[in-house]
């Protein structure tokens, strides 16, 4: 579901946050790069709303975002939209063009917010870090609706458009932008959403395309095609919430590291995690959580991928256990750390061609953040 930074009550909303992290993680390169600790793990953003008259809204936020090897720091366009909406009974309809972000599963709109995101790390099966410029950023146009229904509300979207990415993905895929870049290709999607004071359900559909142009003969032209359905459920009871989201679907490559006259390559992926959590007093939250990701559902050991590659079977799957702990200071503070016991290096990067010497089978990692918002 959409969790929009703004209220309608205003005709101006200016907000933002900052956020500063450090990781520390052993036997992987993962976000750390070769050292074994960065603290090159900063978010800022500056968001403003507008709403020059009843229906018509104009948003945009301009952000910073430096996470380790994975994000180069940087200043960008978070979104930027127009955006019609008129009440209908009970609820809303409108559409919004320009660039957005999509709502895949719970978290994928906001997850570049320290406080409305679960935790420093997003389950990884559901919000890859590696391939997030190839989902997250839209520039296209957004249908969207909310009705309220059975003491609760729905809330969809049906977008259309095409991915933005950036050197990030080259990075992050490939090994190194200088091998070649990733193109901007179409993209559309399906959510919807129920919730209520103590239920909420979602179901994603989304189709997401990127084009590769090499700079050299080592790889291929091609492309990356992802075709994945997401169901989410979250169930808050007490003090107690517990969450799981399921991802099923394919990944479709023609060219890249295949010739291009060889068969397209599809492997059918599944990923799901499960979190538990409790809300205690002054505003401390505890929580553990299981997350899995398996790059073909045939091939669950990875055996057929090591006899196929060359590479240890731990590279096509990753169960993480992740320990964590948020403590909101105040209204405006938010302090987050957690360690994650992680078997597999599935969504290590480079994901092309990943390197045994610099990632284990066996590893860990720890994430501490302090973050910051203010609004007028």
């Amino acid at each position: 579901m959409h969790v929009s930074f703004f209220s309608y009550s205003s005709e101006w909303q200016l907000n933002g946050f900052v956020g500063q992290g450090f990781i520390a993680a052993d036997d992987t390169q993962f976000v750390v790069g070769e050292d074994d600790t960065s603290f090159n793990i900063t978010e800022a953003a500056f968001a403003v709303s507008w709403k020059p008259m009843e229906h018509i809204r104009i948003a945009s936020a301009l952000s910073y975002r430096q996470w380790g090897s994975l994000a180069e720091g940087g200043a960008n366009f978070d979104y930027l939209f127009v955006e019609y909406s008129h009440q209908v009974g009970d609820g809303i309809l409108g559409i919004r063009g320009g660039l957005f972000k999509n709502e895949t599963g719970f978290y994928s709109s906001t997850r570049d917010v320290p406080f409305t995101r679960p935790s420093i790390m997003l389950p990884q099966s559901i919000y890859s870090d590696y391939f997030r410029d190839a989902q997250l950023h839209i520039e296209g146009g957004d249908l969207f609706g909310m009705h309220q229904i059975w003491n609760g509300a729905i809330d969809w979207h049906v977008s259309v458009g095409k991915v933005d990415v950036t050197e990030d993905l080259d990075r992050n895929v490939m090994g190194s932008e200088k091998l070649g870049c990733f193109g901007s290709e179409r993209y559309y999607s399906g959510d919807i959403e129920f919730q209520n004071d103590n239920l909420r359900f979602g179901l994603t559909y989304y189709d997401a395309e990127v084009s590769y142009h090499p700079y050299e003969e080592t790889y291929y032209p091609g492309d990356i095609r992802l075709k994945n359905w997401v169901v989410s459920g979250q169930l808050r009871y007490w003090i107690l919430e517990f969450t799981a989201e399921y991802m099923t679907g394919d990944r479709l490559i023609n060219g890249l590291v295949f010739p291009p006259m060889a068969d397209e390559f599809v492997d059918s992926g599944i990923g799901y995690y499960l979190d538990f959590r409790a809300y205690l007093p002054h505003e401390v939250e505890l929580f553990v959580r299981f997350d899995k990701h398996i790059d073909d559902k045939d091939d669950a050991d990875g055996k057929e991928f090591e006899a196929t590659t060359g590479l240890p079977a731990y590279f096509s799957y990753t169960d993480d256990w992740t320990l964590g702990a948020r403590w909101f200071l105040n209204s405006d503070w938010l302090l987050a750390a957690e360690f994650h016991w992680v078997e597999g290096a599935s969504w290590v990067t480079p994901i092309v061609a990943p390197d045994p010497s610099k990632q284990s089978k066996h590893w860990s990692m720890f994430a501490l953040q302090l973050s910051y918002r203010f609004q007028w």
